[in-house]
């Protein structure tokens, strides 16, 4: 499977940074390629899930502090469960994954993350423990790029290669047409430019 596809799956199911730091993975991971490759759509998506579900428990026992942002970010982003706060959503999520619900292309699990916990979860999750978050530039190069809004809120994220190609919903672009495509890059109505970057080296 290309790796573009990972972030296809954030096309309908808000959960843009754990898929743009999956995209990474997925090629220097044998083993997650393996699994990812094995798995239907249906698998990979619970798979996501059980991932979403990690991180958050791993916010709750070691980064509370963490938790007022996450739940801030995911109601202006209008989350369908993060209204019920973190501890709410890991137990929607909890049962989901239990009783190996159909996601498809629903969004009621959207998961959010700033970029301090984005940061957390590449260098934890991830297993890349000098992952640097760059606030309010991009300083070029590999990495998860935060996009704002012409409001200059967090709106998405998406993943830039070492060769500055950008993988967003299922898309590849070039840096040449990543800041002028319209259909998934920076001319998309609400995304505006790069607010901060997570190195992934």
């Amino acid at each position: 499977m290309p790796r573009e596809s990972i972030s296809r799956y954030n096309g309908t199911w808000g959960i843009c940074g754990f898929t743009s730091a999956l995209s990474h993975l997925y090629t220097t991971d044998v083993r997650l390629q393996n699994q990812i490759d094995t798995k239907t759509p249906r698998t990979i998506q619970l798979g996501l899930l059980v991932e979403v579900l990690t991180f958050l428990k791993y916010v709750r026992a070691f980064r509370a502090d963490l938790i007022p942002g996450l739940e801030v970010l995911n109601k202006e982003l209008k989350s369908p469960l993060m209204h019920l706060g973190v501890e709410g959503y890991i137990q929607m999520a909890d049962l989901a994954v239990r009783s190996k619900r159909l996601i498809g292309e629903s969004n009621d699990f959207q998961c959010a993350l700033t970029p301090e916990a984005l940061t957390l979860y590449v260098q934890e999750i991830c297993g890349i423990p000098t992952a640097t978050l760059t606030s309010d530039a991009d300083p070029g190069g590999q990495g998860l790029l935060g996009i704002m809004s012409s409001q200059n809120k967090l709106v998405h994220w998406v993943y830039r290669d070492g060769g500055g190609n950008v993988y967003n919903w299922g898309k590849v672009m070039s840096s040449v047409e990543w800041p002028i495509d319209d259909d998934c890059g920076l001319q998309v109505e609400g995304l505006h430019h790069v607010g901060c970057h997570v190195s992934l080296v």
